[in-house]
Protein backbone atom coordinates (compact mmCIF):
# COMPACT_ATOMS: atom_id res chain seq x y z
CA UNK A 1 0.00 0.00 0.00
CA UNK A 2 1.35 3.38 -0.94
CA UNK A 3 2.36 5.94 1.65
CA UNK A 4 -0.43 8.35 0.70
CA UNK A 5 -3.02 5.63 1.26
CA UNK A 6 -1.49 4.73 4.62
CA UNK A 7 -1.43 8.38 5.65
CA UNK A 8 -5.08 8.77 4.61
CA UNK A 9 -6.14 5.66 6.54
CA UNK A 10 -4.19 6.67 9.65
CA UNK A 11 -5.56 10.20 9.46
CA UNK A 12 -9.11 8.93 9.19
CA UNK A 13 -8.58 6.62 12.18
CA UNK A 14 -7.22 9.50 14.27
CA UNK A 15 -10.05 11.81 13.15
CA UNK A 16 -12.66 9.22 14.09
CA UNK A 17 -11.01 8.69 17.50
CA UNK A 18 -11.24 12.44 18.08
CA UNK A 19 -14.90 12.44 17.05
CA UNK A 20 -15.66 9.52 19.38
CA UNK A 21 -13.82 10.91 22.39
CA UNK A 22 -13.98 14.70 22.10
CA UNK A 23 -17.16 15.62 20.22
CA UNK A 24 -19.89 13.03 20.75
CA UNK A 25 -19.69 12.78 24.58
CA UNK A 26 -19.93 16.54 25.02
CA UNK A 27 -22.23 17.61 22.19
CA UNK A 28 -24.84 14.84 22.17
CA UNK A 29 -27.34 14.62 25.01
CA UNK A 30 -28.33 10.97 24.55
CA UNK A 31 -25.64 9.02 22.64
CA UNK A 32 -27.49 5.68 22.74
CA UNK A 33 -27.94 5.45 18.99
CA UNK A 34 -24.61 6.96 17.92
CA UNK A 35 -22.30 4.33 16.45
CA UNK A 36 -18.62 4.12 17.21
CA UNK A 37 -17.04 5.99 14.28
CA UNK A 38 -13.61 4.49 14.91
CA UNK A 39 -15.06 1.01 14.54
CA UNK A 40 -16.86 2.06 11.36
CA UNK A 41 -13.64 3.39 9.87
CA UNK A 42 -11.74 0.22 10.76
CA UNK A 43 -14.42 -1.99 9.22
CA UNK A 44 -14.49 0.10 6.04
CA UNK A 45 -10.71 -0.09 5.67
CA UNK A 46 -10.81 -3.84 6.32
CA UNK A 47 -13.51 -4.34 3.69
CA UNK A 48 -11.48 -2.52 1.08
CA UNK A 49 -7.95 -3.58 1.94
CA UNK A 50 -8.32 -7.02 3.53
CA UNK A 51 -7.89 -8.64 6.91
CA UNK A 52 -4.21 -7.75 7.41
CA UNK A 53 -4.86 -4.03 7.07
CA UNK A 54 -7.99 -4.49 9.21
CA UNK A 55 -5.90 -6.01 11.97
CA UNK A 56 -3.26 -3.27 11.71
CA UNK A 57 -5.66 -0.34 11.75
CA UNK A 58 -7.84 -2.06 14.33
CA UNK A 59 -4.86 -2.23 16.64
CA UNK A 60 -3.92 1.41 15.99
CA UNK A 61 -7.48 2.64 16.53
CA UNK A 62 -7.94 0.41 19.56
CA UNK A 63 -4.75 1.65 21.22
CA UNK A 64 -5.78 5.26 20.62
CA UNK A 65 -9.21 4.56 22.13
CA UNK A 66 -7.67 2.68 25.08
CA UNK A 67 -5.46 5.65 25.84
CA UNK A 68 -8.31 8.14 25.71
CA UNK A 69 -11.22 6.36 27.48
CA UNK A 70 -11.65 4.76 30.88
CA UNK A 71 -12.08 1.13 29.86
CA UNK A 72 -9.40 -1.39 30.94
CA UNK A 73 -6.40 -1.19 28.67
CA UNK A 74 -6.44 -3.72 25.90
CA UNK A 75 -10.16 -4.50 25.78
CA UNK A 76 -11.02 -2.10 22.97
CA UNK A 77 -7.76 -2.90 21.16
CA UNK A 78 -8.58 -6.59 21.08
CA UNK A 79 -12.19 -5.99 20.04
CA UNK A 80 -11.25 -3.55 17.26
CA UNK A 81 -8.54 -5.93 16.02
CA UNK A 82 -10.97 -8.87 15.96
CA UNK A 83 -13.63 -6.73 14.24
CA UNK A 84 -11.13 -5.60 11.60
CA UNK A 85 -10.07 -9.19 10.98
CA UNK A 86 -13.65 -10.44 10.73
CA UNK A 87 -14.69 -7.68 8.33
CA UNK A 88 -11.68 -8.27 6.11
CA UNK A 89 -12.08 -12.04 6.19
CA UNK A 90 -15.80 -12.03 5.46
CA UNK A 91 -15.34 -9.34 2.81
CA UNK A 92 -12.81 -11.48 0.93
CA UNK A 93 -14.43 -14.90 1.37
CA UNK A 94 -18.01 -14.11 0.39
CA UNK A 95 -18.86 -15.16 -3.12
CA UNK A 96 -21.42 -12.40 -3.67
CA UNK A 97 -19.47 -9.14 -3.37
CA UNK A 98 -22.51 -6.88 -3.04
CA UNK A 99 -23.62 -8.66 0.13
CA UNK A 100 -20.15 -8.62 1.69
CA UNK A 101 -20.37 -4.89 2.39
CA UNK A 102 -23.59 -5.52 4.32
CA UNK A 103 -22.98 -8.83 6.09
CA UNK A 104 -19.40 -8.14 7.26
CA UNK A 105 -20.16 -4.84 9.06
CA UNK A 106 -23.25 -6.16 10.80
CA UNK A 107 -21.48 -9.33 11.94
CA UNK A 108 -18.33 -7.46 13.08
CA UNK A 109 -20.29 -4.77 14.90
CA UNK A 110 -22.56 -7.28 16.62
CA UNK A 111 -19.49 -9.15 17.91
CA UNK A 112 -18.23 -5.83 19.33
CA UNK A 113 -21.61 -4.87 20.84
CA UNK A 114 -22.19 -8.27 22.46
CA UNK A 115 -18.65 -8.30 23.88
CA UNK A 116 -19.07 -4.81 25.35
CA UNK A 117 -22.45 -5.76 26.81
CA UNK A 118 -20.88 -8.81 28.47
CA UNK A 119 -18.12 -6.56 29.84
CA UNK A 120 -20.57 -4.02 31.27
CA UNK A 121 -22.70 -6.73 32.88
CA UNK A 122 -19.67 -8.51 34.34
CA UNK A 123 -18.32 -5.20 35.66
CA UNK A 124 -21.39 -4.82 37.83
CA UNK A 125 -24.07 -3.40 35.59
CA UNK A 126 -27.58 -4.77 35.35
CA UNK A 127 -28.54 -6.64 32.22
CA UNK A 128 -31.56 -5.56 30.23
CA UNK A 129 -32.72 -6.55 26.81
CA UNK A 130 -32.70 -2.90 25.80
CA UNK A 131 -28.88 -3.05 25.81
CA UNK A 132 -29.01 -5.71 23.07
CA UNK A 133 -31.68 -3.74 21.21
CA UNK A 134 -29.60 -0.55 21.31
CA UNK A 135 -26.56 -2.51 20.11
CA UNK A 136 -28.54 -3.94 17.20
CA UNK A 137 -29.86 -0.49 16.23
CA UNK A 138 -26.32 0.94 16.42
CA UNK A 139 -25.15 -1.90 14.17
CA UNK A 140 -27.83 -1.13 11.59
CA UNK A 141 -27.09 2.61 11.65
CA UNK A 142 -23.38 1.83 11.42
CA UNK A 143 -23.96 -0.46 8.44
CA UNK A 144 -25.78 2.35 6.64
CA UNK A 145 -22.93 4.76 7.41
CA UNK A 146 -20.35 2.21 6.25
CA UNK A 147 -22.05 2.07 2.85
CA UNK A 148 -21.49 5.82 2.48
CA UNK A 149 -17.93 5.65 3.83
CA UNK A 150 -17.21 2.69 1.53
CA UNK A 151 -17.89 4.80 -1.56
CA UNK A 152 -15.59 7.61 -0.38
CA UNK A 153 -12.78 5.35 0.77
CA UNK A 154 -12.94 3.25 -2.38
CA UNK A 155 -12.28 6.37 -4.45
CA UNK A 156 -9.07 6.92 -2.49
CA UNK A 157 -7.87 3.33 -2.07
CA UNK A 158 -8.80 1.88 -5.45
CA UNK A 159 -8.55 4.42 -8.27
CA UNK A 160 -10.14 3.62 -11.63
CA UNK A 161 -6.86 3.60 -13.50
CA UNK A 162 -4.18 0.93 -13.33
CA UNK A 163 -0.52 1.80 -12.95
CA UNK A 164 0.32 -0.90 -15.49
CA UNK A 165 -1.79 0.34 -18.37
CA UNK A 166 -0.73 2.94 -20.93
CA UNK A 167 -1.75 6.51 -20.28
Amino acid sequence: MRLSKRAFATGMILLSVLIDTAIIPFEVQNPIYFPNFTLLTIITIALLMGRTQGILYGLVGGLCMDISILIPTGLVSVLFTVSGFLAGYIGRKMRIRILSSIVAPIFSMMVYEISMTVYYVSAGGMFSWSMILYGFVRSLIGCALIQIMYIGFKAVFKPKYSRYEKR
